[in-house]
């Protein structure tokens, strides 16, 4: 390679990086565009397997008992949609989507963890707690006008 500036040496470098780029990403397309590869960032992995040393697998269940709820959140409100534009095929389909939707959450909420139940319960108590403390100062009220409606 010849260079007569600092700025072609540059340009060719990103060129030539551009250029691997391009042909990663076309050998990598027929993996990412399958539908059966599952994937997540890094930084969410390493969240996730913070949460597994700590609580075990109890974490997987939580997560995703989560994640399908709020999956399910984003279907009813579509749903919605659908038949407030009496958009009744599409509302059909959302609803079949909404079906196996509930249909996971009900066989999560049956399906048993190894250990990190009790941990994770605590964990969450202690995080809820603080959040409900915090609440309570800023409001300037007290926890039984909070749980209790007393004044």
């Amino acid at each position: 390679m010849d260079f007569s500036s600092v700025g072609d040496f540059l340009r060719q470098a990103a060129s030539a990086k551009q250029d691997r780029r391009k042909v990663i990403d076309e050998n990598l397309a027929p993996f990412m565009e399958d539908p059966a590869t599952i994937g997540v960032p890094p930084s969410l992995s390493e969240s996730i397997e913070t949460l597994l040393e700590q609580h075990g697998d109890e974490t997987y269940r939580q997560i995703a008992m989560f994640c399908i709820g709020k999956w399910h959140s984003v279907h009813t409100g579509i749903l919605q949609e659908h038949v407030d534009n009496d958009g009744m095929s599409e509302a059909l389909l959302t609803m079949n989507d909404l079906s196996k939707l509930s249909s996971v959450l009900q066989m999560l909420e049956q399906v048993g963890s190894f250990g990190g139940d009790d941990s994770w319960r605590k964990m969450l108590r202690e995080v809820v707690g603080q959040s409900v403390l915090e609440t309570l100062e800023e409001r300037g009220s007290d926890p039984e006008s909070f749980f209790y409606g007393k004044s």
